[in-house]
């Protein structure tokens, strides 16, 4: 077993447990290699250190996971997730325990091997959340956030920085399902969110019961809605309760393309990414071998 370390991760809140976590891992004389990220980027670069067949735990947030995930597919290695990241959705949606890391460690001591689905992004790969529009630019803006603002309160900071500049785009969904390619969506949005998993950004449940092993993602389209709108739906997206809107649309595709009629911030994990106005997705099902209990 290899354990990668994201010291920044949650703020370094993970950083308390590790030796417990080091001395679960090793007991009863399991091998354990420990490697610690140093920088962005650093992290994938570490599982080159990884051995075909292996397993690798990421003990970070799901930026970490994130950033092991193409060398997880490409090499076909095993994934636990001892999570202690800010979010920690993609946690959420397999049901891993979040906060309690000797359970996480538990959970991948078991072996228990669930394969799961994955998403691709003109080619790069996700496994719980990508967005465009307005949930992409308060992601931005909550990793600008100031370091004193923290929690909820750090998407709140980001909520409330987007509306200063707010304006929405028009959008073409295409997507893929059992009837076939069509249009599913047309007209000014607000976002459009590809969920793999049921949560992001730590607290906004935007696809309930969104299941990342059930062969499909789960699209979910805010369509026209002005800046009082916009706030007033956000307490029911928290709960799952924005989807009896008339305004919000959800569909099931096993691909889809998305067309901006201008470049629109992106994320992926909570992770920024370049703007632009057109995106391809397809599903790959069952492609990540991860350790987690069963469905």
């Amino acid at each position: 077993m290899h354990l990668v370390v994201n010291p920044l991760a949650g703020r370094g809140r993970g950083l308390v447990h590790l030796d417990a976590v080091i001395a679960a891992l090793r007991a009863d004389g399991r091998e354990l290699t420990v490697l610690r990220s140093e920088s962005a980027g650093h992290a994938r670069t570490l599982v080159d250190a990884v051995p075909d067949g292996g397993t690798v735990i990421a003990m970070g947030g799901d930026g970490t996971v994130h950033e092991l995930l193409p060398a997880c597919l490409a090499r076909d290695l095993r994934l636990g997730v001892v999570p202690c990241g800010s979010g920690d959705d993609f946690a959420f949606a397999v049901g891993i325990p979040r906060h309690d890391p000797l359970a996480a460690v538990a959970t991948v001591l078991a072996g228990r091997e669930r394969r799961v689905d994955v998403g691709l992004v003109d080619g790069h790969p996700y496994v719980n959340t990508f967005g465009s529009g307005f949930d992409a630019d308060v992601a931005s803006r909550v990793i600008a956030a100031p370091l004193y603002v923290r929690g909820l309160g750090r998407y709140l900071y980001g909520i409330v920085s987007a509306m200063r500049g707010f304006s929405l785009a028009e959008v073409r969904v295409e997507i893929d399902d059992a009837a076939g390619r069509r249009t599913a969506f047309e007209g000014p949005a607000l976002m459009v969110s590809v969920q793999n998993g049921p949560r992001a950004g730590g607290s906004f449940l935007l696809a309930p019961g969104a299941s990342p092993d059930d062969g499909d993602l789960d699209v979910v389209v805010a369509g026209a809605f002005g800046r009082l709108g916009t706030l007033g739906i956000l307490p029911k997206l928290m709960r799952g309760a924005h989807l009896g809107h008339p305004k919000v649309r959800r569909f099931a595709a096993r691909s889809l393309t998305l067309t901006w009629s201008r470049p629109m911030p992106v994320q992926m994990e909570g992770e920024i990414q370049p703007a632009r106005e057109r995106f391809e997705v397809v599903l790959r099902p069952r492609a990540l071998r991860l350790l987690a209990p069963a469905a």
